[in-house]
């Protein structure tokens, strides 16, 4: 089957795949704080976009498709695993087998990923939601209003009180630091 492009699907599905995969990735994990669950959870999203070529087709746009597509499968995750025993991620990353190279990757991720979450963590959920979204996925005040289907007033909002609770945060954390 061909798309309006002249593309195959399956042309289609490389080139969303390889234009949206690793930020994909970021948000699942962003999300979930594993590895493992938020590369299901990304493939889970391809391969329901493959299956039914009509959300390929008739989307209007495949990246907010994708990342709502991925954001409610995060919401899924959480529901499922809600009394599942974690393991906190920076000791499961240790207790990987890799290459050097590979646990160093890793260990960096985890530690980046724990520093944001505590500093996210004193945020309300939908500030620091939309904190991640515009930082770490670089999208637009308009793009997150669309993923989050809410106005984009609301979206800028969020976002300025969410920074200037960081902002305060950050400068307690100085002051205590400093008066010692």
């Amino acid at each position: 089957m061909e798309l309006a492009n002249g593309r195959s699907k399956l042309e289609e599905l490389e080139r969303v795949i390889t234009e949206y995969q690793n930020q994909l990735f970021r948000f699942a994990f962003y999300r979930t704080g594993s590895f493992a669950d938020s590369q299901d959870i990304v493939q889970d999203v391809f391969l329901k976009l493959y299956r039914d070529n009509n959300h390929l087709v008739l989307a209007q746009n495949v990246k907010f498709y994708l990342y709502r597509s991925i954001s409610n499968a995060c919401v899924d995750y959480h529901r499922r695993n809600k009394n599942r025993k974690v393991k906190p991620i920076d000791k499961a990353v240790l207790s990987v087998s890799c290459s050097d190279e590979d646990i160093e990757q890793k260990i960096m991720q985890v530690e980046e990923y724990c520093r944001l979450q505590k500093l996210l963590t004193g945020l309300p959920p939908e500030q620091s939601e939309i904190i991640r979204l515009r930082f770490f996925d670089s999208l637009s005040f308009v793009e997150i209003a669309s993923i989050l289907q809410i106005p984009v007033t609301t979206v800028k909002s969020r976002f300025k009180y969410g920074i200037d609770k960081l902002k305060d945060g950050v400068k307690n954390s100085k002051e205590v630091n400093y008066g010692m």
